[in-house]
């Protein structure tokens, strides 16, 4: 990373080139792939920054179009989607790191960022969630695809969890894909210099054994003949209900609980008179 007296960046495109990196003030997320709903929500990328096998930038809310194309026997079938939220409805900073392969569905959802509800925009089911030793799970919980329990305990050794309690405790941690994405909630300050101290030290030390940790994987389950692929079954985690959701089933349950308090109140009333 270029040297420089100042703790601050003021222009990022000019950063970005003067490391030899490349800027986009716009882009798509990373690690989109298959599931065409999840590919239009994923909002849009601002101020994004790659350079070899990484990225950084901030997801946020607004206008999409995704379209995907496949073909079922003699038919090709376009299917397009598109979706408008509010901008400021999503605000996610993130670092992704280039793996060497496809690899099951891994989430890491940091303790210390939590409150009352997950910082996850998108929480795993419970019954995915499996405890792994030492005390990693006093710092992370970790979820994976049912049936790949084994898989998580391959890739994520006591040297690689001990790497990500010590630079990545405090952040959301993902394996989607063939990418590892460290995001947190509310964006990183892309012109503060030790946000870039802080992401060359994650690739060198997280992403350099997560690359090592992986490159010999292979799913037995994947499609016969594509040997870097994951079964059906691992690539993606099941989803619990959206917190949205959640709210409403609990405002609906104290309306029921408000009513049947009433009726109570009504009937008994009229038992007594």
């Amino acid at each position: 990373m270029t040297d420089t007296s100042k703790n601050s960046i003021d222009d990022l495109a000019a950063f970005a080139a003067a490391n030899g990196w490349t800027y986009q003030a716009a882009a798509e997320p990373p690690a989109l792939s298959g599931d065409m709903w999840e590919y239009a929500t994923a909002g849009n990328v601002q101020d994004r920054i790659a350079g070899a096998d990484w990225e950084v930038g901030r997801i946020v809310g607004g206008a999409r179009k995704a379209e995907s194309v496949r073909q079922s026997g003699i038919v090709t079938i376009r299917t397009s989607v598109s979706i408008n939220v509010p901008v400021k409805s999503i605000n996610l900073g993130y670092l992704a790191i280039r793996l060497p392969r496809q690899l099951p569905h891994f989430v890491l959802d940091a303790r210390s960022n939590n409150g009352i509800l997950s910082s996850l925009r998108h929480q795993p089911r419970r019954n995915q969630r499996l405890s792994l030793e030492g005390d990693f799970d006093t710092h992370f919980h970790l979820f994976a695809p049912k049936g790949y329990e084994r898989d998580a305990l391959y890739v994520f050794t006591p040297d690689l969890m001990a790497l990500l309690i010590d630079e990545t405790g405090d952040l959301d941690v993902e394996v989607r894909d063939d990418m590892l994405i460290v995001y947190r909630p509310g964006g990183f300050d892309l012109h503060d210099l030790a946000v870039w101290e802080r992401f060359a030290r994650i690739r060198a030390t997280v992403g350099a054994k997560a690359w090592t940790q992986t490159d010999g994987y292979s799913d037995d389950r994947a499609v016969p003949g594509l040997s870097a692929s994951v079964g059906p079954g691992g690539r993606r985690l099941k989803r619990s209900l959206p917190r949205w959701a959640w709210i409403a089933i609990g405002i609906v349950g104290a309306a029921m609980l408000v009513t049947a308090g009433v009726l109570f109140a009504v009937f008994g009333a009229v038992a007594s008179a």
